[in-house]
C-alpha cells in the first residue's frame, strides 16, 4: 500500500479520540496517524501523548506546539500537533493536512472524526476502491450508528437541496446487512470519514476556513466538481460514529454547545449559499428564517432563536 496518513481533530474529547486511536491499531495496515488538538482546555493533549508513548517508541513520535514543519520531519508514525487555538473543523484539520503535504510522503489522507471507531478492514477497502477508481478524488465510507451496529447512519454522503437548505443522509436508518442492495447518488461526502487523494488536495486546496463548523465538506465537494473530479462511496469500508460529540445534545443538557452549533449551522448555510448558489440567496434568507422559526416554535426550542438571529445579523452585516 502507498503511504497513507490518518488525520484526527480533537477538541476537549480525549476519551473519544483514544477510543478511535485504539480501533486504528486493529487495522490490517496501520498508517501514519496525525492528531491535531484545537487548544483543548482539558488535559486532552497530555492524555493523547501518554497514549502515544504507550504504543510507539519515542523516535516515532513527533510533537509540535505550533503549525511549523520542515520536510525532514517525515519519519514519524504518530504526530501530535497543538494548533494553539480553537480553529474549528476546517482550520484544525488543515493543520494536519499541511503537515502531510509538506512531508510529501502520502498519496492519501483519511480524515476521521474523533468520535468514530473503524472496522479492521475499513482502510484497506478504501485503498483498493480508490486504486480501482482513480477519477474519484474523495471517498466516503458506510458510516454506522455506534450504538446500533446494525443500522446505517449515512452511506457515503448526502443529497443537498439548495433552495430549502436541507440535506438527506443517504440510507439513514437502513439495515447494514442490506447495504449491497442499494445504488446511490451523493452530492457530498459525509464529514465523519473522508478519504482524499493528495493529488486532488494539491490542486483544489485546503478545507475552506470560512466555515468554522458545518458545510466544509459540501464546499469542498463543489470545488472538486469545479476541477472535474468525482466523489464516491466505498460501501465495504465500515466506520462507526457516535455523533454529537462536539455539538452537544438536549438529553445531556449541553445547551451552550447546541446554541453554538445552531449559530454556526445557520451562518455556514448562508455563507455556502452566497458562495455557490448566490441567485438563490434572497429566497434562502427568507425561506430558511421562516422555516427555522416555525420548527423552533413547534418544538418549543425558544432558546435557539438567539443563535438564529445572531447568525443572520453576522452574515448580513459582516
Amino acid at each position: 500500500m502507498n503511504k497513507i496518513a490518518i488525520i484526527i481533530l480533537n477538541w476537549q474529547g480525549w476519551q473519544n479520540t483514544i477510543a478511535c486511536l485504539d480501533s486504528l491499531q486493529q487495522l490490517s495496515y496501520i498508517p501514519t496517524i496525525i492528531v491535531c488538538d484545537n487548544a483543548s482546555e482539558d488535559d486532552s493533549f497530555e492524555r493523547i501523548l501518554t497514549w502515544a508513548q504507550q504504543h510507539y517508541s519515542p523516535s516515532k513520535i513527533g510533537i509540535f506546539s505550533q503549525p511549523r514543519f520542515t520536510p525532514n520531519e517525515s519519519n514519524y508514525s504518530f504526530v501530535l500537533i497543538q494548533t494553539g487555538a480553537n480553529l474549528g473543523f476546517a482550520g484544525g484539520n488543515n493543520i494536519g493536512i499541511r503537515y502531510a503535504l509538506i512531508t510529501r510522503c502520502y498519496k492519501y489522507l483519511w480524515l476521521l472524526n474523533n468520535d468514530t471507531v473503524v472496522n479492521s478492514k475499513s482502510l484497506t477497502k478504501l485503498y483498493d476502491y480508490s486504486l480501482a477508481n482513480p477519477k474519484i478524488a474523495l471517498l466516503g465510507s458506510t458510516v454506522i450508528d455506534y450504538y446500533q451496529r446494525d443500522t446505517i447512519q449515512c452511506a457515503g454522503g448526502c443529497r443537498y437541496f439548495p433552495l430549502f437548505t436541507i440535506f438527506k443522509l443517504m440510507l439513514a436508518g437502513q439495515l447494514v446487512k442490506k447495504v449491497q442492495q442499494h445504488s446511490i447518488k451523493i452530492d457530498y461526502v459525509y464529514g465523519a470519514a473522508m478519504f482524499f487523494q493528495v493529488e486532488a488536495i494539491r490542486k483544489v486546496g485546503l478545507l475552506n476556513e470560512e466555515y468554522f463548523l458545518f458545510y466544509e465538506e459540501l464546499d469542498y465537494c463543489q470545488r472538486l466538481f469545479q476541477h472535474n473530479y468525482e466523489i464516491g462511496w466505498c460501501r465495504d469500508s465500515l466506520v462507526y460514529h457516535k455523533g454529537s460529540a462536539s455539538i452537544g445534545n438536549v438529553t445531556e443538557g449541553n445547551l451552550d454547545k447546541l446554541q453554538q452549533a445552531n449559530y454556526y449551522e445557520n451562518l455556514s448555510t448562508l455563507k455556502y449559499t452566497a458562495n455557490f448558489h448566490r441567485y438563490l440567496l434572497p429566497l434562502v434568507l427568507i425561506t430558511r428564517f421562516v422555516g427555522k422559526s416555525i420548527m423552533l416554535i413547534k418544538r418549543k426550542d425558544f432558546y435557539l432563536f438567539k443563535p438564529l438571529f445572531k447568525a443572520y445579523r453576522d452574515f448580513i452585516f459582516r
